[in-house]
């Protein structure tokens, strides 16, 4: 009976834990609120390769860790791709800040190209 019980555990344990890439998008909630006025001539664009992300999860994780910073103005990551987007001013972060900051959620950075 104990064995019975221990298998149903383990077996709805297994379950969400592969369910995760579903539901992970809730633990990296959407900014809101934040609002950053910028000077069009600061705003410069980035796109970082990155490598290792594998779900939802993976880009919300990128994606709350870039927005820490500030001057962030629009940051968009995808899994399929390998990358992220950010828009950023350039008067109040840079390029390193941003890429410690992907690096700070244990991906790997392949590639940086300014636009």
């Amino acid at each position: 009976m104990q064995s019975k019980n221990f298998l149903s555990i383990v077996t709805v344990f297994v379950a969400v834990m592969l369910a995760f890439p579903s539901y992970a998008h809730v633990f990296y909630p959407q900014a809101q609120g934040q609002q950053v006025a910028a000077n069009k001539a600061n705003v410069q664009t980035v796109e970082i390769k990155i490598k290792g992300m594998t779900c939802a999860g993976c880009e919300g994780h990128v994606n709350s860790e870039v927005n820490k910073l500030a001057g962030i103005l629009k940051v968009k990551t995808s899994y399929a791709n390998g990358n992220t987007l950010v828009q950023f001013d350039k008067s109040k972060t840079d390029v390193k800040q941003i890429e410690k900051a992907v690096l700070a959620t244990g991906y790997k950075v392949t590639e940086v190209n300014k636009q």
